[in-house]
């Protein structure tokens, strides 16, 4: 091989313009990285387990949010709830709402753009509560979900710059709401159940914002007192038909 040769394929070892040579040689800086970085760990996503580095969003010690670095050849949909390994904790985790043990659900909130990029950079929501309503079709259905409480002035701030880009959320940041992927199934003046027994609280959804950020959904809530849903009984033959005037809406 001559040396025009020799030198040929080492300039175009990562590709044939500048472009696409930053590019390889950023994602061959990121393969070692992923080898070699403390918050290394390996999530399944659809049915794989693929390698990621999970680490501190910022300065934010809450660990309410979080980077996810994964290969720019990891497509994941914002809204995504995957659940990451415990890296820093080593206490055992709950198997409620299909949670592994030592394992957290975290939300993929949105991806972060960045040219030539070696990796792709997700933000990542912790999910805090499990929600269990009954929707317009009579199915129980389940999601998890963040509270955002008036306090939370890290994940406001997030918001609020989000909303100078293309994130501009309509609802009043002034009220508690839920941070949950988009679900067709969750309408205004649905009936929400929030944890497990001893301790679920219940809400009434006032309002929701799902055009604000590509597949998540701000739901707005009001704590009530719990509904019983229990089946009414139903008038059997032989019934005086006077002991069922209300339970069949007094007709």
């Amino acid at each position: 091989m001559s040396y025009l040769d020799l030198y040929r394929k080492r300039l175009n070892r990562y590709g044939f313009d500048f472009q696409s040579r930053l590019q390889g040689q950023r994602e061959k800086e990121f393969e070692r990285y992923l080898l070699k970085s403390i918050y290394r760990t390996d999530i399944e996503y659809n049915g794989e387990l693929i390698p990621v580095i999970f680490e501190k969003y910022r300065q934010d010690d809450t660990r309410t949010l979080h980077y996810l670095l994964t290969r720019t050849s990891v497509k994941i949909p914002p809204g995504t709830i995957l659940m990451v390994p415990d890296i820093e904790e080593d206490e055992e985790g709950e198997t409620f709402g299909g949670r592994p043990e030592g394992h957290t659900p975290w939300m993929v909130y949105y991806l972060e753009h960045t040219k030539a990029s070696g990796y792709n950079r997700y933000i990542m929501l912790r999910m805090s509560h499990y929600l269990s309503w009954i929707s317009r079709d009579k199915k129980v259905r389940h999601s998890w979900a963040y509270l955002f409480g008036q306090k939370n002035n890290m994940l406001r701030d997030e918001i609020r710059s989000r909303s100078r880009s293309d994130t501009i959320y309509s609802e009043n940041t002034k009220l508690n709401f839920f941070i949950l992927p988009r679900n067709e199934h969750l309408k205004k003046d649905d009936y929400l159940i929030v944890g497990e027994k001893p301790f679920q609280e219940y809400y009434r959804v006032t309002g929701y914002d799902i055009q604000s950020t590509e597949g998540v959904a701000y739901v707005s809530v009001d704590p009530i007192y719990e509904y019983d849903l229990t089946e009414p009984p139903q008038r059997e033959e032989g019934d005086d038909k006077e002991d069922f005037f209300w339970i069949e809406g007094g007709n």
